[in-house]
């Protein structure tokens, strides 16, 4: 699979496109991959950051993507099998590549136009949601050309989705080589990775211009360093997107208990946010691992819809699963993802269904 994404890769001769999820493995996927088609062909592919939220390609994508008339299109880090249309009238009109690590109900491999690789396809000793997209890229590019440079932006992708226990001796060798990454956790957020990643994502969570911004950092980054010291225009930019983010993220933290529903004997703790920024994602996590034994939810309302946030560290429950069964019966909705971490949207005048959904799935 693998060899074939490198075929791939290394036939990206004409107009490319490459569609990316906005979070730090999306991103970090992404990057790596603009730089090693412009190794190979001279000129940097176009990129378009996908909806988090949503986690397929849109109207909006196809029409973005087809108006172009690419000769290839590569889609990192987004599960796209809720809804398929897209894709596979996109593959009438040109190639496509597909890597993702999401839980995966459809092999689009079956498409002769489209490759599609994901680790639930295959044994894998490391389990499939944590192998990030972002090194599954890493590990591909690393076949075509030398990419050893690039390997902090893989770290990106492992930190970001909680994988880093699994990669001790990758992420060890980029401490090595960047010291100055080193933090009180190597392995989590607690160190200058986890911050990289909060920076970037910051866009994400803004929502102003999503995971272009922290796609541009990444992109100009010779090093992790630029991005720390904030050596470029995009750089400063983001610090001051993360500066109001963070400081909304924090007050969110101190209070969140008397703001939760916590369901003692359902292990439940369920927190719906009004604010105007996208921290549902952000927030459950880190309730979470405060709570490890609890399933989160986290909401914030946009419009007439709300955007879920899904987690549990300790594996008891497939949020993956939770997300798409509390979901399925209701109008214009969507839910999936990992074991320990999974999204959803749904109408907001299905709220309190949704509610019961979940505890009657717990």
């Amino acid at each position: 699979m693998f060899e074939q994404a490198a075929e791939f890769i290394k036939n990206c001769k004409g107009k490319t496109i490459v569609v990316y999820d906005t979070d730090g493995d999306g991103i970090g996927a992404a990057v790596i991959l603009s730089k090693t088609i412009k190794r190979l062909f001279k000129k940097y592919p176009k990129a378009i950051p996908g909806d988090h939220d949503l986690a397929y390609l849109t109207k909006n994508n196809y029409d973005q993507i087809s108006g172009q008339k690419p000769n290839n299109v590569i889609i990192v880090d987004m599960s796209l099998d809720e809804k398929a249309d897209y894709i596979l009238k996109l593959a009438k009109k040109t190639k496509i590549l597909i890597i993702d690590h999401h839980q995966s109900k459809r092999n689009f491999n079956m498409n002769k136009n489209i490759v599609h690789v994901n680790p639930y396809f295959w044994k894998s000793r490391i389990p499939s949601f944590k192998y990030a997209t972002s090194k599954i890229v890493f590990d591909i590019c690393r076949k075509i050309t030398d990419i050893e440079d690039l390997d902090w932006l893989a770290a990106l992708g492992i930190i970001n989705d909680y994988s880093g226990v699994h990669w001790k001796i990758f992420l060890n060798k980029i401490y090595k080589k960047y010291p100055y990454l080193k933090g009180k956790n190597l392995y989590s957020f607690e160190n200058k990775l986890g911050y990289i990643v909060h920076l970037i994502t910051s866009g994400y969570y803004s929502k102003i211009i999503g995971g272009k911004l922290g796609y541009d950092v990444c992109l100009k980054a010779e090093t992790p360093m630029d991005i720390i010291k904030l050596r470029t225009a995009s750089a400063k930019r983001m610090k001051k997107m993360y500066d109001k983010v963070e400081n909304v993220i924090k007050k969110v933290m101190k209070g969140w208990k008397k703001n939760a529903e916590i369901i003692e004997d359902k292990k439940l703790i369920i927190l719906k946010l009004d604010t105007k920024f996208s921290i549902h994602s952000s927030i459950s996590t880190k309730i979470s691992i405060k709570k490890p034994n609890y399933t989160i939810i986290v909401a914030v309302k946009r419009g007439n819809k709300f955007h879920i946030s899904f987690r549990r560290q300790d594996g008891k429950v497939n949020c993956g699963e939770l997300a798409g069964k509390a979901t399925r019966y209701l109008k214009n909705t969507k839910g999936g993802g990992h074991i320990p971490a999974a999204g959803g949207r749904i109408m907001a005048g299905d709220w309190n269904k949704f509610r019961k959904n979940v505890i009657r799935l717990l």
